[in-house]
């Protein structure tokens, strides 16, 4: 096989949500001459579009099933306990294989806690099933229909090389992280300064149009000062301003301000696991927490927040 080509196989993909469903569809149209591809997702609405649009991608109906088919297997669920139960599960999980055959690549792309990916990462080693690696991405579900995610990847070195072709036919930028759990540890850091720069940019928009401030105006000033981010230039929470923000389509898609909260607890988890002191942890979470409960923002994109931000007493 050549230097960075995507080996001939059957490859699996486990969870067809939001980021999952553009991942897999990405990955199919790349596949070299002689590989396939079957899925595996539990909501049949969303399993049945799927394979409307991609006739030849075969489903299956459990993980075991996937773990029968495949040799490189990718899975994108929402939270730690839907990874455990989709590895773990004594009956349906990918592990309930018996020892023996081809050595298989287990690719898990969600976004977890960084203990619980190690504990699966231990069970795939004790199953002697194959290979393990956590391989988090971030550009959203624009990113995943673009194919311009970016990786970020924790295992061994052997075992990322191996990785990254495969993982580039649905993203532009792969990162070695380190060892396992570097990829998750990473990404939730990442995720932890994002949501920083989005309350700070709604924060500062919300104060700059109550003091009577034209909005364009203001973010234009920041865009080009020591206030811009991506948030500010991508994602301004302000209708009208950046051409691609989900404040453009009342918040909808993008990244549930459910799941926010959630990695944004993982990130201060990590805090007290390295005992590092993170004094906007609290304050942070507390917010996006509450406007989660908010109407106006609950099941809604995470920079939602700034409807929140914005009619606060």
């Amino acid at each position: 096989m050549a230097e960075n080509a995507i080996p001939v196989a059957t490859y699996g993909f486990i969870g067809l949500g939001n980021m999952g469903f553009h991942m897999a569809g990405n990955l199919h149209s790349k596949l070299p001459p002689g590989a396939k591809l079957i899925v595996c997702e539990i909501v049949e609405a969303t399993l049945k579009r799927f394979l409307e649009q991609t006739p030849s991608v075969e489903s299956a109906a459990n993980p075991r099933e996937i773990a029968e088919k495949c040799d490189i297997i990718m899975t994108m669920v929402p939270v730690g306990k839907h990874v455990k139960q989709v590895f773990c599960d004594e009956k349906t999980g990918l592990l309930t294989l018996p020892k023996g055959g081809k050595e298989k690549l287990f690719i898990e792309c969600s976004t977890i806690d960084v203990p619980t990916s190690l504990e699966v990462g231990k069970a795939v080693a004790a199953s002697g099933l194959g290979k393990f690696a956590d391989c988090p991405v971030s550009g959203g579900p624009t990113g995943a229909k673009a194919s311009t995610l970016t990786f970020m990847c924790g295992g061994d070195d052997a075992i990322l090389d191996e990785i990254k072709p495969i993982v580039m036919t649905m993203g532009k930028t792969f990162f070695n992280c380190g060892g396992p759990g570097a990829g998750l540890a990473t990404k939730q850091i990442n995720n932890y300064l994002s949501g920083i720069c989005m309350l700070g940019t709604a924060e500062a928009m919300n104060l700059g149009i109550r003091y009577g401030l034209d909005p364009k105006t203001l973010a234009g000033v920041i865009n080009t000062s020591t206030g811009r981010s991506y948030n500010s230039i991508e994602q301004n929470p302000v209708k009208g301003i950046s051409a691609n923000s989900s404040a453009n389509r009342d918040f909808e898609g993008g990244f549930d301000i459910a799941l926010c909260v959630g990695v944004l607890r993982m990130a201060r988890n990590l805090g007290e696991l390295t005992q590092s002191n993170l004094p906007l942890a609290d304050s942070l979470i507390n917010t996006y927490a509450a406007a989660n409960e908010d109407p106006r923002c609950k099941g809604k994109d995470c920079r939602s927040v700034y409807k929140f931000v914005a009619d606060m007493p």
